[in-house]
C-alpha cells in the first residue's frame, strides 16, 4: 500500500503549479482583452481616419477636420510625381503596392483640405477610395494594437503651422533660445544658427544647426532643452514606427 506521503505527492505538485497556471491564464486573458479592445477601436474608426491613419488629420474644436500629409501620403506623392515625369506616364499602383507605399491619388490630393465635420470627411474619402479604405481597415485590424500604438506616437504642438518657411523657423528658434537663456536653462554663450529645409522624406522638416563654444556634454543638454522649448511649434510625424520631429535641433561645439 503506498505511503501517505506518496499519495499526497501529486496533489502537492498540482497545488504548487496552480498559482503559476492561474498567473499564465490571467496574463493570456489580459493580452486577449487588450487585443480585442484595440480591434474594436479600429473597427469603429470613421472612414476618414482609416484613410489618413495614423496622423493625417486634425480635429478642430468645432468638429471640423483638416487633412494633412502622413508619411505614406508624402511618399506616394513622390511616386506619382515620378510617374508623371516618365514617358507615357506609367501606372505605379502595382509597384507602389510591392513597396508598401500605395495610397490612392485622390486621397493624396486631399492634403490641405478642410471639411466641416467628420461625417463629411468620411463621405468624401469613401467617394474617392471606398474599396481601398475597406482594405486598409483590414490591414489595421490584422495588428490593431500596433495600429493604436502608431497613432499615439504622433503629436502636434498647439502653435504648429504647416511648412512655415526657413525664416519663420529661424525666428522661432531665436526667440525660444532667448527665453531659455533668460530662464537660465542653457549656458549663456554666443552661437551661430543655420536653418536648412529637409525634404528627405516628403514632408518638409527643418534642421536647426547651432554652433556654440561648449563641450559635447553641455551641447547635448543645450540641444535637449531647446528641442523641448520648440514643442509648441513642432510636429512629430510617424515613420516606420517611430516619431520624427519636423523641427530638429543639432548642437555642436566650435572647433
Amino acid at each position: 500500500m503506498p505511503s501517505r506521503s506518496l499519495r499526497a505527492g501529486p496533489s502537492r505538485l498540482f497545488a504548487s503549479l496552480s498559482p503559476l497556471r492561474l498567473k499564465r491564464s490571467v496574463s493570456a486573458a489580459s493580452v486577449g482583452t487588450a487585443s480585442d479592445s484595440a480591434a474594436r477601436v479600429v473597427a469603429e474608426l470613421p472612414a476618414y481616419q482609416v484613410a489618413l491613419w495614423p496622423d493625417g488629420w486634425v480635429l478642430g474644436a468645432g468638429g471640423e477636420v483638416s487633412v494633412r500629409d502622413t508619411h505614406a501620403m508624402a511618399e506616394a506623392r513622390r511616386w506619382y510625381a515620378l510617374a508623371d515625369r516618365a514617358a507615357g506616364r506609367p501606372r505605379m499602383d502595382r509597384t507602389m503596392r510591392l513597396h508598401g507605399t500605395f495610397v490612392p491619388r485622390p486621397v493624396v490630393a486631399l492634403a490641405g483640405q478642410r471639411f466641416p465635420s467628420e461625417s463629411v470627411a468620411s463621405v468624401a474619402v469613401q467617394l474617392v477610395a471606398g474599396d481601398w479604405i475597406t482594405q486598409r481597415r483590414q490591414q489595421l485590424l490584422a495588428a490593431p494594437e500596433e495600429a493604436i500604438r502608431a497613432r499615439r506616437l504622433g503629436w502636434t504642438g498647439s502653435r504648429h503651422a504647416a511648412d512655415p518657411g526657413t525664416d519663420a523657423i529661424a525666428t522661432c528658434v531665436t526667440e525660444a533660445l532667448a527665453d531659455c537663456l533668460r530662464e537660465g536653462l542653457v549656458a549663456a554663450t554666443g552661437y551661430d544658427l543655420k536653418v536648412r529645409p529637409d525634404d528627405g522624406f516628403g514632408i518638409r522638416g527643418y534642421r536647426c544647426l547651432i554652433t556654440v563654444g561648449l563641450d559635447s556634454a553641455t551641447c547635448a543638454r543645450y540641444r535637449d532643452v531647446l528641442q523641448m522649448a520648440l514643442v509648441p511649434w513642432n510636429r512629430a510625424v510617424v515613420r516606420d514606427g517611430v516619431a520624427h520631429p519636423l523641427i530638429k535641433v543639432e548642437v555642436c561645439g566650435r572647433r
